[in-house]
């Protein structure tokens, strides 16, 4: 069938196990029509920890373009490639006649956790509901046809088909007498592949493949691959699961994502916009393994395995502005569980003291490409990484999180004095290291890496004096910080921060300076002629990154959050709508978007929450100088509400209405310390102090 332009196959997940639902309302083998990139995956089970072993890799993902194609595995560093554990789908069949889709409506509710599908089979209409149980890897699928149908729901570990680049994993596999069901081994793993139909008649296996077939109306379809991973392995799992009942499940799970949902609230006064806000606060939740706290850069084999990178900060960011601390502190965990890994790969890579993280890690703390080893000579990574853990405490003033992450600023701090900053004719500058566009050539003084060196060694500086902690190596970091502004001063030629020292041209390290680095002011006249460069070089359509003619919606994101910063609510807004081409019908958003509208692929998480930032600063800005309400809100918002949202350790709810001119803000204190804050609130300017437990309202004219 055809299916719609902006068509993508739905994403469930729950940190561990992530599913593509199909406009079927299961699995289907079609790729996405709108996806040009090679490696778009077909509707597969993956675990974010499942790798194909080593031994068992047929060509997959080869190298993307030329550049690295040179490039060589080094020992020791395989691929990381997740590896496709199986899939299930259905047919329906009316008196001898097979259903074909004629049609089909689809509609993903995030704070239920549920796809709600309604299929024309031509002979016959069903209601499907398809949900991915939270606290157990069990996806659950129910259907309502207008008439009787004789339904054949089939299943298989594995791929669809075997390709060059796709192949079975399995080390064994291992099928079941009287039951369709397998074991499987996978490295260290072993694993248990079931399916069920409750009201099944008959069932049999064809090679690999179980079907199972049964007459009727009404059906509820089960779909489960359990391992080891986290305990015991369960091959009772359905069992129990159909002994509960799908009312039950399909209850605990809307449960759990509504209370997810429950931690804040915002109405975005635009429905294509508020659609993929709320699609995004569920990709954080069901992306976030619930193991290791790591948040992916998105939910494809190819960046979901906690694929660490420095993308993680904009969906950190999110999660605290909206309130998700545990989430948030749970991806903090990350870098405590891997510090081992960190400091073992700035000894025996750099010969340094310190940390330092390699580029893309996986959840078992191992790079998850090991044919890109120039990747190693990019840090830009390792200093947002360090914005991650001290906003952590910056956003919820909790001392504990900042006595906790000490250490690893004190590492990171450590290991760019060592191996990234050194002393030139100059002055101190940042030594040529692999820059943000990931190319295999190293460049001095390049933007991001130059800002991001700075951020992190004044964070460091500050949670030092915070704690109390001041030494020499305090004090060095503060020095050289400062000498390091003075280098990226030089960055600035007249009408932009250029993207290095050799660059002289726009990409996210023009921008990198003033967000996410925030190391330049957004009022300072070089950040406004920046933002008036990028825009000019972009007019009319989605901004790009640097010299490419293809849409970035991440980037356009920060930019749209550097505009907000800087008042322009107006021009926020216009670069943010530009980004509606990169957007799916289930609010998915694109990693980048070709001159021909076609998207590389879905859910890119790094778009999710650098736009979820964007749209939060129209209204809410947390910054370094203060925060700001109500002080970049577009005409066409005439009217919203945000609940308890995150910021300096407040609680932040409130209203805004322009017919009436009116905007509410409540402040609340939630911690056990006062809490001093500088406010913009519309027209209003002060300074606060908001006592524990206390209740802070303003009302005041919007304009």
């Amino acid at each position: 069938m055809r299916l719609p332009r902006d068509y993508y196959h739905a994403f469930l997940g729950n940190g561990h196990d992530a599913v593509l639902i199909g406009y079927t309302g299961a699995m289907v083998p079609d790729r996405p029509p709108n996806g040009w990139h090679p490696y778009l995956d077909r509707c597969q089970w993956y675990k974010s920890d499942r790798y194909y072993p080593e031994d068992r890799l047929v060509d997959v993902v080869p190298p993307r373009h030329p550049p690295f194609g040179t490039a060589l595995p080094k020992d020791g560093k395989p691929w990381a490639e997740l590896a496709p554990l199986g899939y299930t789908a259905y047919e329906v069949e009316v008196e001898g006649q097979a259903g074909q889709v004629q049609a089909f409506a689809q509609t993903f509710v995030p704070e239920e956790g549920t796809v709600y599908t309604t299929v024309d089979w031509g002979v016959a209409r069903a209601e499907v509901t398809t949900f991915l149980c939270p606290d157990r890897p069990l996806l659950v699928i129910r259907y309502r046809f207008d008439r009787p149908v004789r339904l054949r729901v089939w299943a298989a570990p594995g791929v669809w088909h075997e390709e060059g680049h796709e192949t079975d994993p399995f080390d064994a596999l291992t099928f079941l007498e009287g039951r369709p069901a397998a074991f499987y081994r996978l490295s260290p793993y072993q694993g248990f592949i079931e399916v069920a139909l409750a009201e099944a008649q008959r069932w049999g296996r064809e090679g690999k493949v179980w079907w199972l077939e049964g007459e009727g109306t009404a059906f509820t379809h089960y779909f489960a691959i359990a391992d080891n991973y986290a305990g015991p392995l369960d091959p009772d799992l359905i069992p129990r699961a159909m002994a509960e009942g799908p009312e039950a499940l399909h209850a605990q799970t809307r449960a759990f994502w509504q209370a997810y949902f429950a931690a804040s609230r915002f109405e975005i006064p635009d429905p294509v916009f508020d659609r993929v806000y709320r699609t995004s606060r569920y990709l954080f939740k069901a992306t976030q393994n619930p193991v290791s706290g790591g948040l992916p850069v998105g939910n494809l084999r190819l960046t979901w395995s906690s694929h660490l990178f420095w993308d993680a900060y904009f969906i950190h960011r999110a999660l605290l502005e909206a309130n998700h601390r545990a989430e948030a502190e749970a991806a903090v965990g990350f870098f405590l569980r891997t510090r081992e890994v960190a400091e073992r790969h700035a000894r025996e890579d750099f010969d340094a003291p310190g940390l330092k993280w390699d580029w893309e890690l996986t959840h078992r703390g191992e790079p998850a490409y090991g044919v890109w080893v120039h990747q190693k000579e990019q840090v830009h990574n390792n200093a947002a990484y360090a914005n991650m853990l001290f906003q952590q405490y910056a956003f919820t003033r909790d001392r504990r999180i900042l006595e906790q992450v000490f250490p690893l600023l004190e590492g990171l701090a450590v290991f760019f004095l060592h191996a990234v900053v050194e002393e030139t004719p100059l002055g101190l500058e940042i030594r040529p290291m692999v820059g943000v566009d990931e190319r295999p050539v190293r460049v001095r003084n390049e933007g991001i890496t130059l800002a991001g060196t700075i951020r992190l060694l004044e964070r460091y500086v500050q949670a030092a004096r915070l704690l109390g902690r001041e030494d020499g190596w305090v004090e060095r970091s503060a020095q050289v910080a400062a000498g390091l502004r003075r280098a990226l001063d030089r960055l600035y030629n007249g009408r932009y921060f250029q993207a290095s020292e050799e660059e002289d041209r726009l990409n996210v390290s023009s921008l990198a300076p003033i967000y996410p680095m925030e190391v330049i002011r957004p009022g300072d006249p070089r950040a406004l002629q920046t933002v008036r460069a990028y825009r000019e070089r972009y007019a009319g359509r989605m901004v790009g990154h640097g010299n490419s003619e293809w849409g970035f919606p991440w980037a356009a994101a920060a930019l749209a959050t550097i505009q907000a910063w800087q008042g322009d609510g107006e021009g926020a807004w216009q670069t943010l709508q530009e980004i509606r081409p990169a957007f799916s019908m289930h609010g998915g958003i694109a990693e980048t978007v070709d001159s021909e509208g076609r998207w590389n692929m879905q859910y890119f998480g790094t778009a999710h929450g650098a736009l979820c930032t964007a749209l939060h600063h129209l209204v809410v800005q947390t910054r370094e100088d203060g925060i700001h309400i109500g002080t970049s809100l577009p005409a066409a918002w005439e009217s919203g509400t945000w609940e308890n949202w995150l910021g300096n350790g407040l609680l932040l709810s409130g209203e805004w209405d322009r017919q009436r001119n009116r905007l509410e803000v409540l402040l609340r204190n939630p911690t056990a310390e006062p809490i001093p804050v500088r406010l913009w609130i519309g027209r209003m300017e002060g300074e606060f102090t908001v006592a524990p437990g206390e209740a802070r309202r303003f009302q005041t004219p919007l304009f």
